[in-house]
């Protein structure tokens, strides 16, 4: 990532979003990290088909 992106994305306080991250939470990071990221295909299948109404995407 280039500055300008690094700005862009991360150090604008224009536009960044800051979010308080909390224990409950980084535990269920793991959870999901482990389905997406292991070597389990078909857990991660069941959840991005789970999951996929609420991805925003830019097409």
């Amino acid at each position: 990532m280039n500055a300008e992106q690094l700005w862009d994305t991360t150090l604008n306080p224009a536009t960044r979003t800051l979010k308080r991250v909390t224990l409950e939470d980084a535990e269920e990071a793991d959870l999901v990290f482990d389905e997406l990221m292991g070597s389990e295909v078909e857990g991660r299948k069941k959840w991005i088909m789970a999951n996929a109404d609420k991805a925003s995407l830019d097409i």
